[in-house]
């Protein structure tokens, strides 16, 4: 097999940095397979297993965009696969969910490469992660519509809210504080209006016709009827501390921007979902990636307790570092978010100007919109 396979090998990014020997080994591993022009190759939501490379043909990438108001949902193309290219590789890293649909446009021959067969390469050349970031880079040349695709979902989303139908007020009071909530949560029934008001998971005030507390309880947990809103209040940031580190920007390093960066995140994510559940969130991600990203060892982040962020002042800050963090925030932002309330209303960019720039000049926001191929939503 080894002829034009090893040349083909040599054009694919995941592979470039591979050595003669190893690329052998790898095109060993590499079965033929083939589709018929229509054939589904890969259903988005099916779980991955295998890395594809196009021998011949031509090759459709699609996504679905749920309606909100039926069953049904719309077919968008996000791009086009032709000789030379590949798909496949976001879901075997990761082992999760297909995030799109590879449908043949006319017969369609292919290379197939397995996970297990993938994982023992990578055991053996670690620096394969370092074309990862090329990789990104290429795929944000094609990404319009997968961008327009992610955009549109967001913007759809609004404020959490139900009914009491639904749920009642004191399973709502349980999230509340079992989640840290720090906001309000806001419930109307018919012309009657009563906010519940929490900081860090405990009940601080409630409002409700001027009444007592404890009399203004007892009416509301008979309420069975009415609707909710859950409103979380977002950290706001210190102008004042702005401005002391645009005046000494030039003294900042990377590393200490993104020092910076990341415990304002995370002391968000501690806010809305509390120090346990971030926790558990920074096991899971640093568990997945640390098989492909060496550094991880170079930084280390604890939210349970207390917040404690360590960055080796010892390492020389790297696209890796930069690809690895756009990785890891992408994985706990979707872990979270499946079962906190409230992460609508997270944002990514800093409240801090400076710091936007910065991650911005390194791609870094940019990497976190592709990272979705690594996490299935």
């Amino acid at each position: 097999m080894q002829g034009k396979s090893l040349k083909h090998l040599k054009n694919v990014p995941l592979f470039s940095s591979v050595p003669d020997k190893e690329l052998e080994l790898i095109a060993s591993m590499l079965k033929d397979i083939s589709f018929k022009a229509g054939e589904n190759i890969i259903n988005e939501g099916d779980f991955g297993n295998c890395l594809y490379i196009i021998r011949h043909g031509n090759v459709k990438v699609t996504a679905s965009l749920q309606n909100d108001t039926d069953s049904d949902s719309d077919e968008i193309v996000l791009s086009f696969l032709s000789k030379g290219d590949y798909f496949g590789e976001m879901s075997l890293i990761t082992g999760d969910p297909r995030s799109a649909s590879i449908i043949a446009e006319d017969d369609v021959d292919l290379w197939q490469l397995s996970k297990s067969d993938f994982d023992s390469i990578i055991l053996k050349n670690p620096d394969i992660t370092l074309t990862l970031t090329h990789m990104l880079s290429q795929r944000l040349k094609n990404a319009n519509k997968a961008r327009e695709y992610s955009e549109r979902y967001y913007k759809s989303k609004i404020t959490p809210k139900g009914s009491l139908n639904e749920t009642n007020i004191i399973k709502l009071l349980k999230y509340a504080e079992e989640n840290s909530l720090s906001g309000k949560i806001h419930i109307k029934h018919n012309e009657q209006e009563a906010y519940f008001y929490y900081q860090k998971g405990q009940l601080i005030r409630l409002d409700f016709e001027n009444k007592d507390e404890n009399e203004a309880m007892d009416e509301l947990l008979e309420w069975t009827k009415g609707d909710f809103t859950i409103e979380p209040t977002l950290f706001e940031i210190d102008v004042k501390e702005d401005e002391n580190i645009a005046r000494h920007s030039q003294n900042y390093s990377s590393t200490e921007i993104f020092k910076i960066y990341i415990t304002e995140k995370f002391s968000e994510f501690i806010q809305f979902a509390g120090s346990s559940i971030t926790q558990t969130a920074l096991n899971k991600g640093f568990s997945k990636f640390k098989l492909y990203f060496d550094i991880t060892k170079d930084i280390k982040i604890k939210a349970a307790p207390e917040l404690e962020i360590k960055i080796s002042d010892k390492i020389n800050w790297t696209e890796k570092h930069t690809l690895f963090m756009a990785v890891l925030l992408r994985d706990i932002v979707s872990t979270i978010g499946r079962d906190v309330i409230g992460m609508q209303f997270w944002t990514l960019p800093s409240k801090n100007n400076y710091i936007n720039e910065e991650l911005e000049k390194v791609q870094f926001y940019d990497y976190f919109d592709q990272a979705i191929d690594f996490v299935k939503e």
